[in-house]
Order: C-alpha cells, then sequence, then structure tokens
C-alpha cells in the first residue's frame, strides 16, 4: 500500500487534519491481512465515503476512500432502480436522477456518502417515503473478513436475512458496501416555508407540525438565532389542497416567507447568515444525533430546557437542530432493520465546535455536548448513531441506545464476520 497522506480532502475538518497512516482506494485481499492490525494498538480501518464525518481518517490509521473507483451511478429506466457506488456523494445522486426526473430522499446536507444511507438517512421526504435504509433492494461489498456478499432484499436465506437487517442501521461495524441498489421517486415540486422565529414561536409550529400529513416536515435550528423550514411536497391536486390547508396554520407567522422550487434538488437548506456549512479550517467539531416521540404537552418545558442549553453554549460555532421524522418511518419494514426505534418522531442533534488547537475549549466545548445531551434526555432518550464516536467517551452509552435489544446480535456478527478486529470496534 502506498503512503499517500495529503490526498484526503474531505468536508470534515477533523479528518482532513488526520496524519494518515496509509490511504487507500480499491479493496482487494491484503485489505484483510491480520498482519496490517494490531489489537494491542487497537487499530482498525477508517472508511470513507463522503467524508463528513470525524471517524474517516485518524492519526496512524488506514483510510479506505471510496469515493474514487467506487462512484458509479446507474438508472435502470425500467424498473426506476438505481444502482450507486458506495463512495457516491448523495449531491451527486440526485443531481443524476434529476436528469430523469426522479429522487431520492437524501437529508439537509449534500455533501455525504452512501455512509448517510447506511446508518438509516432521515430526510425532509422521511415521512413520505421511509427512511433510506427502506429504500434499500440491494448491496454489494465485503465483511470484515474478507468474504464478498450480494444481498438482495427479497433473495435472503435466514443467514443472510440477520446480516441484511444488520447493515441497515449498523453495517459499518463488520462490512464494507461498495454497491447499493436504491428504490427512487417521482421528482416533484417543493414549497418551503422559512424564516427566522422567536422560541414561542417555535414552540407553536412544534405543535402544529405534530398534525402535520406526511407530504410536510419540519426542520428548525436554534443558533445565534432560531430558524426554521416547514418543507412540503406538492403531489397532485387533492393533496395539494390538504397540504395548502395545513400550511395557512402558518400565515399567522409574519417573518416567514414562502418558496417554491422546482424539485428538491434545488433547495439549499439554512442561510448563509447563520454561518452553520461554511467550512472553517480553524475548527474541529462534533455532533451527536438523538432519537424521540412526539413531544405534545411537553413541548414548553422542553423549549425552557432548550432555552438553557442554548444560554450555556460556550461559543457561537454551537447549535442545537431538529428534523421531524414520522408517518412512513413509523409504519415501513419494523424489526427489518438496525434502526430499531421507529417510533420516533424527531431526531435533534446537538452540534460544538472549538478551535482545534485549543484544548481547553475541545474540554469545555465537549462538556457541553454532555450536559446539553443528559438535559434533553427526558424528551430524546434514544440515539441515532450517523456518525461513529469510538475515539469519544460516550460510545458506549450511545451503542446501547442505538440498538438497544438487537446490541448482542451485532456483537455476535462482529465476532464472526470481523474477527480481527478490521472495521470500527463495538
Amino acid at each position: 500500500m502506498k503512503n499517500n497522506h495529503n490526498l484526503l480532502e474531505i468536508p470534515n475538518i477533523n479528518s482532513k487534519d488526520a496524519k494518515l497512516k496509509e490511504l487507500i482506494y480499491d479493496i482487494d485481499d491484503s485489505l484483510f491481512n491480520k498482519d496490517n492490525y494490531s489489537k494491542e494498538k487497537c487499530e482498525h480501518l477508517c472508511i470513507c465515503s463522503g467524508g463528513t464525518t470525524s471517524s474517516c481518517a485518524k492519526n496512524d490509521f488506514t483510510t479506505l476512500d471510496l469515493r474514487k473507483n467506487y462512484s458509479n451511478i446507474h438508472l435502470d429506466k425500467e424498473s426506476n432502480l438505481v444502482t450507486i457506488g458506495g463512495g457516491v456523494i448523495m449531491g451527486d445522486l440526485i443531481n443524476y436522477l434529476q436528469k430523469h426526473n426522479r429522487s431520492f430522499p437524501i437529508g439537509l446536507s449534500k455533501l455525504p456518502g452512501a455512509g448517510y444511507i447506511l446508518t438509516g438517512g432521515v430526510s425532509p421526504l422521511s415521512r413520505a417515503y421511509g427512511l433510506a435504509i427502506d429504500n434499500i433492494e440491494s448491496i454489494k461489498g465485503f465483511l470484515g473478513n474478507g468474504t464478498f456478499i450480494y444481498l438482495k432484499k427479497n433473495k435472503l436465506n435466514p443467514e443472510q436475512q440477520l446480516i441484511w437487517e444488520a447493515i441497515k442501521g449498523a453495517g459499518a461495524f463488520f462490512s464494507i458496501i461498495t454497491e447499493i441498489e436504491l428504490k427512487t421517486f417521482q421528482s416533484n415540486p417543493i414549497k418551503i416555508i422559512e424564516g427566522f422565529v422567536n422560541l414561542d414561536e417555535l414552540s407553536e409550529i412544534v405543535q402544529l407540525s405534530e398534525a402535520f400529513p406526511e407530504n410536510i416536515s419540519l426542520q428548525w435550528i436554534y443558533a445565534q438565532k432560531i430558524y426554521i423550514y416547514v418543507f412540503a411536497e406538492l403531489k397532485n391536486n387533492l393533496e395539494d389542497k390538504r397540504t395548502e390547508e395545513s400550511l395557512m396554520l402558518l400565515d399567522k407567522f409574519p417573518t416567514l416567507e414562502k418558496k417554491i422550487y422546482e424539485n428538491f434538488n434545488k433547495i439549499n437548506f439554512f442561510p448563509k447568515e447563520l454561518k452553520l456549512y461554511e467550512l472553517n479550517a480553524n475548527n474541529h467539531s462534533e455532533v451527536i444525533s438523538l432519537l424521540g416521540e412526539d413531544l405534545k404537552n411537553d413541548i414548553p418545558i422542553f423549549m425552557k430546557c432548550l432555552n438553557e442549553i442554548m444560554d450555556n453554549k460556550p461559543n457561537n460555532s454551537c447549535y442545537v437542530a431538529s428534523q421531524q421524522l414520522g408517518c412512513k418511518t413509523k409504519k415501513l419494514n419494523h424489526g427489518s432493520s438496525f434502526f430499531i426505534h421507529r417510533k420516533s418522531t424527531w431526531k435533534p442533534w446537538i452540534y460544538a465546535s472549538w478551535n482545534k488547537n485549543d484544548l481547553q475549549e475541545k474540554e469545555i466545548a465537549l462538556d457541553w455536548i454532555y450536559k446539553s445531551w443528559r438535559n434533553l434526555k427526558r424528551f430524546y432518550p434514544n440515539i441515532h448513531l450517523a456518525q461513529l464516536h469510538n475515539h469519544l467517551n460516550s460510545h458506549e452509552e450511545e451503542l446501547t441506545l442505538a440498538f438497544g435489544n438487537r446490541m448482542n446480535e451485532l456483537k455476535t456478527l462482529k465476532n464472526i464476520f470481523d474477527p480481527q478486529g478490521i472495521l470500527p470496534p463495538l
């Protein structure tokens, strides 16, 4: 393997700054050679599919970058199934699909790779079409012991069934996925109602949103100020009428603006004024994603808690945000994936950032994340493991809260299919 320490150009600054042991682009037999890994040193292979996670590269670790050699996209025009490589960026996927008037439920950012899909995949479209994992038809790749796998949704034997379920939500621990076949959907116009609101208005909008139909979802972010997106897919006359009735309830909020986009692909979430996704090469960051059910009567208490969290944030780069699930995500594929928290309505996340050279500021920022998490647990008791945190003290608890009663099955799969501990540890 050839050393390429400076070629991993990725969005996540933590990983971008890592001093890699090796960077490789292709899977071959040497990748699974036990001599390349040492349990005494806790070494394992980091996987980069999009590069938005702080775990895709680490000091003195090997990274497999799938973006170079596993980036093909192909749509079967008869079945409307799209096949993508494990290194395809979500923005590239919807750009490709838009040429064929098709769409797929990607998230708020176009930067993640296939890891977005395999860890669950929460989208503004999820309430209508399910999570990203709910739309997987087949996968190809390798288990951590080097065994090639090709799994097709409706052609699974009993052993394959458990592997299939675990890959959808927990595959990073025992597999490397190089190809995914996905359902696609008709691309439709999108109406967005967006703007800055105060805390009382957010409280009222959250209450309204918990009665939204499946084609409408709420996204909000509390940074220096609060910004919301109400996302509505426009499908047909009957549904559009019901959509308008729901959206009319938002007319009372004077700061909100309505915009219609030709399709999902045209939307860029969160305004530049928030300075959230402008990459700051001087900052490192971490994020923890939570899951919980309807807030209902707890909305006022939650808003008070949220305000206290934001009053105590250590710097202006820290924020709390949330996406809305529900409807189809609650109905689809119960038991058929390791995304077990199907009753969830909300996926909030806590984001903290600090000057990468300031260890004291890092400690303060991470402490704020953990305190905020503790305060939010009463509303959101579970975890969406959208990023791996085996380098943080919270890793074990996150695993338990993400996989619950399927944790023992995951450990068994890890022991069988990644006996050398090549992939990220449990």
